[in-house]
């Protein structure tokens, strides 16, 4: 270690005070003497020329040496001291981390234990949570069975209701049709029974008119024929009159001749010139579509029939 400018001061102060001795008492001895003495020849001191500074080096050196070692001491007693401290400081360090360790891992700890309550907790909470939502699910499914169950029974009655109804209407529809088939057929019966009524009625009133128009053409036509000649007893000739409403003879035509021609002209002549009967205007058209708008006459020498 070297030594500081303080390390030179204590050589400096002693070779000062030896010198200032050595000076002290040659005065002492000069002042002491007497005048007279001092005539006496001088007594020489046998000096030595010391190399003072050799002295003072070695000295400083010795004192260097001293302070080094003492300030070796110093530094050593320091450096234990130092040591000491730091071991100290070391150990209180490492027994404050040891004690922060302890603290991280029981807080660590704690908040483990704390994050596995909470997860507990959590896991609690969501079970409970998942419980309950589970419940409501199922009350929702079973109300919803429910409903569904109360729908369609009421839907079946109502069902039920309808088919009841729909059979009440159908056997009230179906009755009266019946009643209305009865009703209807009662009403044909009567219709018929009357048509059935009129028309006999009308049959009747026709077949007067008709054998009443029959006269009338017979007479008409039989006023009319000239008999040939050779007209014989058991002579028969068919002739088809197409008559008109107004009555007059459109054609006239043998359906069955009788073998004589002359006899046969002469039938159909009697027809053609009897030319119209007035009377058939005043005959219902239907009855004189049906029976006189075509009619057939058989001629006979004898006599003429229809």
């Amino acid at each position: 270690m070297n030594a500081g400018p303080k390390s030179y001061i204590l050589p400096v102060l002693m070779t000062l005070l030896l010198h200032g001795g050595i000076v002290v008492l040659t005065a002492f001895t000069w002042f002491e003497t007497d005048p007279d003495s001092r005539r006496v020849v001088p007594q020489y001191i046998k000096a030595e020329l010391v190399d003072l500074r050799s002295q003072t080096e070695a000295k400083k050196d010795a004192l260097r040496k001293t302070e080094a070692k003492k300030q070796a001491e110093i530094k050593k007693k320091a450096d234990a001291k130092a040591a000491a401290k730091r071991k100290v400081n070391a150990e209180a360090k490492a027994k404050e981390r040891a004690l922060a360790k302890e603290k991280a891992a029981q807080s660590a700890k704690q908040e483990q234990a704390k994050k596995v309550a909470d997860n507990k907790k959590a896991e609690q909470q969501a079970a409970a949570i998942k419980q309950q939502a589970a419940a409501k699910k199922q009350a929702a499914a079973e109300q919803l069975a429910l409903s569904k169950k109360q729908d369609a029974l009421k839907k079946a009655e109502q069902k039920r209701q309808q088919e009841a109804q729909r059979k009440v209407a159908q056997a009230e529809r179906e009755r009266q049709q019946q009643v209305e088939q009865e009703f209807r057929a009662l009403e044909e019966a009567q219709r018929v029974e009357a048509q059935a009524a009129a028309e006999q009625a009308w049959a009747a009133n026709a077949k007067q008119l008709v054998a009443s128009a029959e006269s009338v053409i017979i007479a008409g036509v039989q006023s009319q024929w000239r008999r040939p000649p050779s007209a014989r007893n058991g002579m028969v000739v068919g002739v088809r009159i197409h008559l008109l409403p107004t009555g007059e003879v459109d054609d006239a035509y043998v359906t069955d001749p009788s073998g004589d021609e002359a006899f046969d002209r002469s039938a159909v002549n009697a027809v053609l010139k009897a030319e119209r009967f007035p009377s058939l205007q005043a005959i219902d058209p239907v009855v004189f579509d049906r029976y006189l708008r075509q009619i057939s006459l058989k001629f006979r020498p004898e006599d003429l029939r229809r």
